[in-house]
């Protein structure tokens, strides 16, 4: 749980902090960052982050052309490139949705992670709600 107030700042730091875990293949904390399941009670594990960016970048497309080793996450500090991130306030208080760009193979990639901060009594729950390409 995020303790609030929290910025709009302070929520993207914690997803960049999620990246750095499963750059450095600290997948189970990256996964017990993780509070609930999203909305369609998808509960994410290592198999299916590693099954959605295999879904999403499968061989043949421009990344697996440009990088045959397949998908790899990237500490965002050592990305190039810039990032497209924001937070939008939910109209009826219950949190925030953010979406990141998610930092593969040393750059900020197509694809985006969208994240939930969900309004609870100890705090803000973090929810994976999806990876997708925008």
């Amino acid at each position: 749980m995020i303790a609030e107030p929290a910025s709009p700042n302070d929520l993207l730091a914690v997803i960049r902090d999620w990246f750095r875990l499963l750059a450095a293949d600290r997948w189970d904390e990256a996964i017990g960052m993780l509070d609930e399941p999203n909305r369609y009670g998808i509960q994410w594990t290592p198999e299916g982050i590693r099954g959605a960016l295999d879904l999403t970048f499968r061989p043949g497309c421009r990344f697996r052309v440009t990088h045959p080793e397949g998908p790899q996450f990237t500490d965002p500090d050592a990305a190039s490139g810039l990032p497209h991130a924001d937070v939008v306030a939910f109209d009826d208080g219950s949190g925030y949705s953010a979406d990141h760009d998610v930092p593969l193979n040393g750059e900020w990639s197509d694809l985006t992670a969208q994240f939930e901060f969900l309004r609870r009594p100890n705090g803000l729950a973090l929810v994976l709600h999806d990876l997708h390409v925008l």
